[in-house]
């Protein structure tokens, strides 16, 4: 596999700060009856900009998983998070309230959104540790294209939370800043290669991932190269099934 070349991101476009579009951390201006005024105290709901961490994740318009369907989110899409939240009394199971780009609102699972967080992308095998130091390694790591949120920093390391590939839920972990990258770019050639090898056959994923390699949107991502990589590997594989090897009696 060709090397892929990493550009350290900065932890400062990764990490969020203040909050957008509704955020409700403010502070309310009072008067008194002196016509003094006055700063209430600060409020703070929780809302703010939240990262889909599930493609395919449905809105929903009541917090149930039986409310009529309104749409659903993409992997990595950034929408906002309204400060509403709901505990389903049958299933206790948290929803958050969305609103999407499109204006669109809706209630999601809770669990597969990342409020406050920036979307990224794992552009190598990355070692995952318990907190942020070396000491707690564990036997997990991240693979290249793993789509995730950033959810806080110190000194060198990234937390992060997602679902690896080779994983089952959505883990909150620590990894070295040095595996993500945030560009659009990257992120977007990773998820739609992540859904070409998911097709059910080998020919299907060749295509799909040779769709992603001609698109000229993605011809800057990091990933072009281990995407035909991928493709090579997979035409080695995909032999036709009447093609079998002729044994000759001596």
């Amino acid at each position: 596999m060709k090397k892929i070349f990493i550009a350290v991101i900065s932890i400062s476009l990764l990490v969020v700060g203040c909050k957008t579009e509704n955020g409700t951390s403010k502070n309310t201006t009072v008067k008194t009856n002196n016509n003094s005024e006055t700063e209430s105290t600060s409020v703070d709901d929780g809302s703010g900009d939240a990262i889909c961490l599930l493609d395919k994740l449905s809105v929903r318009e009541t917090p149930t998983a039986k409310g009529k369907w309104i749409t659903s989110m993409s992997l990595g899409e950034k929408v906002y998070f309204t400060g509403e939240k709901h505990i389903d009394s049958v299933t206790k199971k948290d929803y958050f309230k969305v609103k999407l780009i499109d204006g669109k609102q809706g209630w999601s699972r809770a669990p597969f959104l990342a409020v406050n967080g920036k979307v990224g992308v794992m552009v190598k095998n990355a070692s995952v540790y318990k907190r942020p130091d070396l000491l707690t390694k564990t036997e997990n790591e991240f693979s290249p294209m793993d789509i995730i949120a950033v959810i806080g920093n110190q000194d060198d390391w990234i937390q992060v939370k997602g679902k690896r590939a080779t994983g089952k839920y959505i883990e909150e972990v620590w990894v070295k800043s040095n595996n993500i990258s945030d560009k659009s770019v990257d992120i977007a050639a990773a998820k739609y290669a992540s859904i070409a090898i998911t097709k059910p056959t080998m020919t299907d994923r060749i295509k799909a991932l040779q769709e992603v390699v001609g698109n000229s949107d993605f011809s800057e991502s990091i990933f072009i190269d281990l995407i035909q990589e991928k493709i090579k590997d997979y035409e080695s594989k995909n032999v036709p099934v009447d093609v079998q090897d002729v044994k000759v009696d001596e």
